[in-house]
């Protein structure tokens, strides 16, 4: 709602608009900046009650001193014959970015401004004739006033429209955040239990429909309690994130390495020729990452971890899946930590866990 025009002040002059005119027309506006101000929120509370009522706390304050501001930058232009400079036009414009702010809608300001065109309109075309003014002069304070207000609306417009692309983006980012920690872990930033199941189901479709193998190995650190109770979380945290470091490491890009909780973790292998040897080959290649020590805020810790490792040959779908591979670990860790242990069904394996796991 103000006459902006950027740039230098400069003159403007029009045949039309004798300037004595122009400037007792200016005199009385601007003895009536106030009553102009609460017209148009007096017309805004009467014609929107509900947007009037939700607007929050302020922006009444803030649609008075906006459209004061636009008042007094058409006083200053029929006074002076001059515009506003660019720096006038800076502080109007931010004080009109107050209401936006303050969730007026789109449809609700550019009312203001339509009420604040036709209130100062109403006011110049009295003015004139109470004081018996050339009918050249008001016509041209009256549109000098229309371009004002079509310059603003389209400002206006082009601000909403900024404000609408960068929340946007604000949201698209923090929809993308929400969704990651739905799915990842957020110590090691791995895939969670959810999204190993989701893609673990997924992978075991393909496996039966085109009849690639796939399998699992179940990762669990041993002595992990130990560390938390004598050094505290802050050190099992460090040898969890960098297990997950070593883990990832160690697979293949096309692997899912997940985290389950506490100390376990999943690595899900897809589209192997050789099932069993492509997976001893894994376990092997991450106890040797495993192997090197782990330098934590307290000490330098050396971890070992037991693994159970299964394929879709002894099972067909994740739970089980996941079982077979869990129950194998157990067997690892009960025969000696660090080792690994391929399952080859209930007939040769113990399924109960070691007393100390």
């Amino acid at each position: 709602m103000s006459l902006s025009a950027g740039g230098e002040r400069r003159s403007v002059t029009s045949p039309d608009s004798p300037a004595t005119d122009r400037l007792r027309l200016g005199t009385a506006l601007e003895g009536r900046v106030t009553e102009i101000s609460y017209q148009v929120l007096t017309m805004w509370r009467r014609r929107s009650p509900a947007a009037a009522s939700a607007a929050a706390t302020g922006v009444e304050d803030d649609i008075l001193r906006t459209t004061a501001q636009s008042t007094r930058s058409l006083v200053e232009y029929f006074v002076w014959g001059e515009m506003q400079s660019e720096e006038q036009a800076r502080a109007i414009a931010a004080t009109g970015k107050a209401p936006l702010r303050d969730t007026i809608a789109l449809a609700e300001l550019t009312k203001l401004y339509l009420y604040w065109r036709e209130i100062t309109i109403a006011v110049l075309l009295e003015e004139g004739a109470r004081q018996g003014l050339d009918d050249a002069a008001v016509n041209y304070a009256v549109a000098i006033v229309r371009s004002a207000s079509d310059r603003s609306v389209v400002r206006m417009t082009k601000q909403f429209d900024t404000e609408r692309t960068r929340l946007q983006q604000e949201l698209a980012i923090e929809q993308t955040r929400l969704a990651h920690h739905a799915y990842h872990d957020a110590l090691t930033g791995l895939p969670n239990r959810r999204l190993f199941f989701d893609r673990l189901s997924h992978a075991l479709e393909i496996s039966h429909r085109l009849g690639i193998d796939l399998g699992l190995l179940f990762v669990d650190l041993d002595r992990f309690k130990a560390i938390n109770d004598r050094l505290g979380h802050l050190a099992g945290d460090q040898v969890l994130i960098a297990t997950a470091e070593r883990l990832l490491a160690a697979c293949r890009e096309s692997d899912t390495v997940a985290r389950l909780g506490g100390d376990e973790f999943v690595i899900l292998c897809e589209h192997l020729h050789e099932p069993t040897d492509q997976l001893i080959a894994l376990a092997e290649r991450i106890g040797h990452r495993l192997a090197a020590p782990v330098i934590t805020s307290e000490e330098q810790l050396d971890i070992t971890a037991s693994i159970g490792i299964t394929t879709t040959i002894a099972g067909d779908n994740a739970d089980a899946l996941l079982r077979q591979a869990d129950r194998a670990m157990y067997i690892a860790k009960r025969d000696r930590p660090g080792r690994y242990h391929v399952w080859s069904g209930p007939a040769t394996d113990h399924e109960e866990p070691p007393v100390n796991a």
